[in-house]
Order: C-alpha cells, then sequence, then structure tokens
C-alpha cells in the first residue's frame, strides 16, 4: 500500500476512478466522458492535503497529448508503454482517496518500485 508521503508530483498509479470519485475526487470535464474502469495516473501537483492528476490512456484521441516516454521508471507495462492525457480529464483528489483507489484499482507497486516520470519530463498542464 501506498503512503501519503510517496504521493508526490511524477508518481504513477493504477487507480480505479469510480472509487477516487467516490472518496471525493473531482475532475474536469463533463460526466459522460469520465475515465472508465482502472487506469494508470499521473500525479502532476501535491499540496498538503490533495494531489492534481491526469489519467493516461493507451490511444491517441481527440485532446489527448502524448506522454514522454523518457524519464520514466518502474514497471515495463508503465515505463514501455505508449501513453496519453486528456485536456479535459484533469483530477483533484484527496490523498487519501488515492490511496483506497490505488488498492481498488489493483495497484501493484511496492515501496522503492514505484511508477514515476521524471519532473521535467510531466506534461505542460495549468493545474494552479
Amino acid at each position: 500500500m501506498i503512503s501519503e508521503d510517496e504521493i508526490q508530483p511524477g508518481l504513477v498509479l493504477h487507480l480505479n476512478p469510480d472509487e477516487l470519485q467516490r472518496l471525493g475526487g473531482t475532475f474536469t470535464g463533463p460526466q459522460d466522458k469520465r475515465v472508465k474502469s482502472g487506469h494508470f495516473f499521473l500525479c502532476l501537483k501535491r499540496t498538503d492535503d490533495t494531489g492534481v492528476w491526469v489519467p493516461l490512456f493507451f490511444n491517441p484521441g481527440s485532446g489527448r497529448q502524448p506522454v514522454s516516454s523518457a524519464g520514466r521508471s518502474g514497471h515495463p507495462k508503465w515505463t514501455e508503454g505508449t501513453f496519453h492525457w486528456h485536456e479535459y480529464q484533469i483530477w483533484t483528489a484527496p490523498h487519501s482517496g488515492v490511496i483506497e483507489a490505488a488498492e481498488a484499482g489493483g495497484d501493484l507497486s511496492t515501496p522503492g518500485a514505484r511508477n514515476s516520470l521524471a519532473i521535467e519530463q510531466l506534461p505542460d498542464v495549468d493545474v494552479r
């Protein structure tokens, strides 16, 4: 299980978005376009109580921007995959909700072996 202290920009976790929303996560964009089922999520920003996250998609599509393949570490499914983020899927969620959503989403990373993206490779997203 992940701890709140580990939640930092660049962290990538496999989250269940239904649980994330149920536990206080909110997102930009319309409800009918919300990500479904388990997805990798990338942390872009951390505050004392919350984080800003984007779900990652395997396929390109309208409004989706590529995530750099440079600066990745962790499991080969993350480091070798092709991922995109969507401009209308910017999530804000409490750390406690992220932890539970990671458990519900089947995140398999472990302390010292978390999936991550180097800070300098983070997408340029307005996360105010």
